[in-house]
């Protein structure tokens, strides 16, 4: 029961990856245990193939059956509706690991904890291109008033004044574009962020 408890708490910490196996963690490997933590971590059977890999470069071979033993029990814990629901909101993406018989209720929470990822991730999104919108924003505005002190100088000649005349309208409309943009971004931002809590409350129930 304790090993299943403190499993449960490392599953991010696994999910991040496995680091290849040196030689002493070869001699000393307890094969059903690192079975159990890939199982829990979601990940296939052919997780063994890098661990063998990485044993067989010092002479060391893998107890596949231990290892079978232990990933089998570690699938059973990864394959519960609520992890389901906890990886799917991570953005997990499900391999196919789990025991037919288990499986259905696994995806059934597994999506709709997809479901919020994907609504979290357009309000991130949005708010992103709303981030560099207006920085560009910014950036322009600096260049115009940087032209616009030109223009207005008297070391000036006229013929310059035209040209950076121009460039400053030709800038002023992108500014225009940009600040349209920001508009529509700020509304869909709104429009993203209630859809999430709407689908928070909606499949928040696991």
């Amino acid at each position: 029961m304790l090993r299943l408890f403190v499993v449960i708490i490392l599953i991010p910490l696994f999910l991040s990856g496995c680091a290849t196996l040196n030689k002493e963690e070869c001699e000393t490997a307890n094969w059903n245990q690192i079975g159990f933590e890939d199982g829990v971590s979601g990940s296939s059977l052919t997780m063994v193939s890098s661990h063998r890999k990485a044993c067989a470069s010092h002479g060391i071979g893998v107890d596949l059956n231990a290892y079978k033993r232990g990933h089998a029990e570690g699938v059973l814990v990864f394959c519960t509706p609520r992890n389901g629901f906890e990886q799917g909101k991570s953005g997990y993406a499900y391999s196919g690991i789990c025991p037919t018989e288990i499986e259905r209720n696994f995806l059934k929470a597994y999506d709709s904890g997809k479901k919020i990822y994907s609504a979290r991730s357009l309000v991130s999104t949005l708010e992103s291109e709303k981030w560099s919108n207006e920085e560009d924003i910014k950036r322009l505005k600096k260049k115009i008033n940087k032209k616009t002190g030109l223009m207005l100088s008297d070391q000036t000649r006229v013929e310059d004044r035209y040209r950076l005349n121009q460039e400053i309208s030709d800038m002023q409309k992108q500014q225009g574009a940009l600040e349209q943009r920001k508009l529509e971004l700020i509304s869909k931002i709104t429009k993203a962020n209630t859809n999430l809590k709407l689908t928070i409350n909606k499949y928040s129930n696991y």
